[in-house]
């Protein structure tokens, strides 16, 4: 059952990730420090391990999405290179998690391991966060409503989703 349940966990993240539009999504800097500063001081709070899983996620989809940018920029560029890149930090970063003992069997909602479950969800969230910005761009006619727009609405949608999760879980 357990198996089933991780077989299917990670089948709607592969699909999710092929079908969603990768390339086009550009994240700066600023993105990747802000998520990774606040997965830090959520840990260091004492923060549930969901919304540290979920500003987790963020903080490896917004860095392997870097690091393909970085890579096209220096001529590098094979197929699927923003899946690859992406499974491959996802991966190593749940392998440690599980080598160092934070996956534990005890601190799961759902029936999956509330830190994977928050990774998920955080890439998933920045995954959407470039289309909400064109979204809110088309409405205002091409231009943006706030300075810094785009980098403030992926920070907002994880402080949001981080405060329901709190209040859910």
């Amino acid at each position: 059952m357990k198996a089933l349940k991780i077989k299917v966990f990670l089948s709607g993240l592969v699909s999710a990730l092929v079908f969603l539009p990768i390339k086009a999504l550009a994240f700066c800097p600023l993105c990747v420090v802000a998520t990774g500063a606040f997965t830090a001081l959520f840990r260091w709070l004492g923060v549930d391990d969901t919304i540290i899983g979920l500003w987790f996620g963020g903080f490896i989809l917004s860095a392997s999405i870097m690091l393909n940018n970085f890579l096209i920029r220096k001529g590098k560029k094979i197929r699927f290179q923003p899946f690859l890149i992406f499974s491959v930090f996802y991966g190593l970063v749940a392998l440690f998690l599980y080598l160092s003992g934070t996956l534990t069997p005890y601190n799961k909602v759902f029936g999956v391991d509330k830190i994977l479950l928050g990774m998920t969800l955080g890439g998933l969230l920045l995954l959407l966060s470039p289309h909400l910005d064109k979204f809110l761009r088309k409405q205002n006619r091409g231009k943006i409503f706030i300075s810094h727009q785009k980098v403030l609405i992926a920070i907002g949608l994880l402080l949001v989703t981080s405060l329901i999760l709190y209040f859910l879980i």
